[in-house]
Parts: C-alpha cells; sequence; structure tokens
C-alpha cells in the first residue's frame, strides 16, 4: 500500500500558492526524502486567482495574476541509514496590478508620476537535505537553504513612490525529525524551516511635495533588512482500511516577521507588515483503485485572522477542495490534481473591502525512479 498509494500524496503540494496572507506559495515541503532509492521529481502547479474589492465606491479590477509554482527536486540513498535530498521551489511571491481608476493608484502630487498600485515579489531556494534513520521507525532531518529575493513596489498615493531592489541570496536551515511503520503506511515527519534575513540594496523614486516643482522626481539609493518567516510543517499519514490512506498537514507560519519599510516610503507606516501569524490545516484520503491508479479528495482550511490586511494581499483565510489521481508505471508516478479555493473576504489597512474572491489552481507532478 505505500507504494501504490504514496503518489497521492502529492496532492497536497500540487496547488498551494492561494494560502496564507497571499504570498505562501510551495509550503516547503520535503516528502521526496520518503521516496524509495534514487529518483528525480518534477512539479508544475498553476493557479488562477480572482481577487477584487473596492474602496470609497471605486473597484479595484481584478488585481491578482496568475502564477506557475515549479518543483525540482533529486533523491538518493547515500548508505541504508543515510538519504540525501536536493529541492528547487519558490516559496513566496505576490504579483498584484489594481487599477488606474483605484484611489490608491492616484498620486496626489500635481503634474507628478503616474502609473498604478502593483507589487511583484519572488523567492527561489534549493534546499539540500540529510535524512539519518535510526531504529525502531524514528529519523532526524536537517539541511541549508539557499534563498534568493526580490521585489518591485509602486504606490502611487505615496507621493508617486516606487521602489525596485536587488537579488541577494542568503540562507537558513532546516531541522527536522519522522517516525515511520511500512507494515501501516504510517509517517510523521515534523520540520521547522527557519526565518531568512535578506538585506536588499534598492532604489527609491518619488515625487516631493512643493516647495520642490511640480513633477520633479527623486531617486534616491539605500538599503533595507526584510526577513522571509519562520514555519513549522507537521505532515502525516496511515493507513486507515486496505487501499486506504489517511493523509494531511499542519503549517505555521510566522508572518508577522515579514516587515519591510524602506527609509524612504513617504507614508509613515511599513510599506508591507503582517499581524498575525497562521495556521493551515490539509486533510486528505486516498484511495487504490487498481495496480495502476489511485486516487484522493483533500480539504484545506486556514482560518481568518480578523484583522486588517494589506492591499498587497488582501484576502484573509481560505477553504479548499481538491481531487486528483496518480498513475503508476514501471519507474514513473504521474500524478494530476485540481484545487477550488475559497478566498476569505478582507478589510484593507486603508478601509478597501474585498468580498466574493477565489483561485482555481491545477497541477502535475512526475516522479521518475533512475534504479
Amino acid at each position: 500500500m505505500k507504494n501504490a498509494l504514496s503518489g497521492v500524496l502529492a496532492l497536497c503540494a500540487l496547488s498551494t500558492g492561494a494560502q496564507a496572507a497571499g504570498l505562501d506559495r510551495s509550503g516547503q515541503g520535503i516528502n521526496i526524502l520518503f521516496e524509495e532509492g534514487e529518483v528525480v521529481q518534477f512539479r508544475l502547479g498553476f493557479t488562477d486567482p480572482s481577487v477584487s474589492g473596492s474602496l470609497g465606491g471605486a473597484s479595484s479590477g481584478d488585481i491578482a495574476h496568475s502564477f506557475f509554482t515549479p518543483h525540482l527536486a533529486y533523491k538518493r540513498s547515500l548508505s541504508d541509514r543515510l538519504d540525501f535530498a536536493l529541492i528547487y521551489d519558490e516559496p513566496f511571491g505576490a504579483d498584484v496590478t489594481y487599477s488606474a481608476a483605484y484611489p490608491l493608484s492616484q498620486n496626489p502630487i500635481p503634474g507628478g508620476r503616474t502609473g498604478v498600485l502593483q507589487a511583484d515579489a519572488s523567492t527561489q531556494a534549493l534546499t539540500a537535505l540529510l535524512r539519518y534513520k535510526f531504529d525502531n521507525g524514528f529519523s532526524a532531518i536537517g539541511g541549508i537553504r539557499g534563498q534568493r529575493a526580490q521585489a518591485t513596489i509602486s504606490a502611487p498615493a505615496a507621493a508617486g513612490y516606487s521602489v525596485t531592489t536587488n537579488a541577494p541570496v542568503d540562507f537558513g536551515y532546516v531541522l527536522g525529525v519522522a517516525w515511520e511503520r511500512p507494515d501501516i503506511a504510517a509517517r510523521v515527519a515534523l520540520t521547522y524551516n527557519s526565518a531568512i534575513e535578506h538585506t536588499l540594496s534598492q532604489s527609491e523614486s518619488l515625487n516631493p511635495p512643493p516647495p520642490v516643482p511640480a513633477g520633479t522626481l527623486v531617486t534616491l539609493p539605500s538599503s533595507s533588512t526584510i526577513e522571509t518567516p519562520q514555519s513549522v510543517n507537521l505532515d502525516f499519514q496511515t493507513g486507515i482500511a486496505p487501499d486506504t490512506l489517511l493523509f494531511g498537514s499542519v503549517r505555521w507560519v510566522d508572518w508577522p516577521q515579514l516587515v519591510y519599510n524602506p527609509p524612504n516610503f513617504p507614508s509613515g507606516n511599513n510599506l508591507v507588515d503582517y499581524d498575525d501569524d497562521t495556521f493551515t490545516y490539509t486533510l486528505g484520503i486516498g484511495r487504490k483503485f487498481s495496480e495502476a491508479f489511485s486516487g484522493a479528495l483533500t480539504l484545506g482550511y486556514e482560518a481568518s485572522t480578523r484583522s486588517t490586511q494589506s492591499d498587497l494581499g488582501p484576502t484573509d483565510g481560505f477553504w479548499s477542495v481538491g481531487l486528483g489521481g496518480t498513475y503508476s508505471l514501471e519507474k514513473a508516478k504521474i500524478t494530476g490534481g485540481v484545487r477550488y479555493t475559497d478566498l476569505g473576504d478582507a478589510i484593507t489597512n486603508n478601509g478597501a473591502r474585498f468580498t466574493g474572491n477565489s483561485a482555481w489552481s491545477v497541477g502535475l507532478q512526475v516522479t521518475y525512479a533512475l534504479n
């Protein structure tokens, strides 16, 4: 049952892009460490969100762009007790653009720069992991993560403000423990992902108020420190009947660690910050229908924080339902899935209301055995 149903666990990770704070994209999973032998894995998710709201009667338009979430991984056994894995993913990201008629897209400085409220932020991470297996099913996990981060944000209502950062690479770590009992396909894995601090070199620009001549654009080089947040993942699975697997996860993310406050942002507030951490829950059931095919149903939930949200991520909590299946060949497992996410209503820091929003996600994963 372990081999027949292991592919359905990919359903938890195939479409994780519409999650906490609108930024959590990959889920930072490590399930490839538990594949047998030497394998390579490719996964590609696609999320198409629909997010809109209004401020003072003016519509934001559909602000959220669709996006892909790639994942590449390699795993091999170095000995009977020691496994190695290398994982590429894009853990955090944002891509929003407001309409030109929206109040926060209006520059109050006469003759100042025109534009729209928008943000494009991305991260790419490469994680090297080792897993050492003790007796009685226990194992220890540890590794290092290198991460690249970059952002471009425009906030016209703040005197035509815009900032573009460089793309530094910095490092964090992963620690974890796991327990397995193969005869009932049981496994529990707990992993901690450290925060990663980036020092950003950046170019800020804005239109100063009078007495500076109208329309004057000032560009200022500066630097800021930002942390992508620490997180904890708890993943579990167990056989509950012949050819039937119950699986799920709990993910905690410490979003208040993420504060971005460029020194020349003129509003007096942080450009990006969050008040609350989040817990994201996933529960699924997988069923083997034949020697070649198994399917799964997943449910996801993240509670509303009931706090005001950033205009660059104006959703608060969600629920989701996903459906997919895995087809097993001699050396390959091919998993596909689709997920619908109902995004929670939100009120932003500037008083805008976002309601009735959602996202559709699809994904494909291929895991190929090299031995």
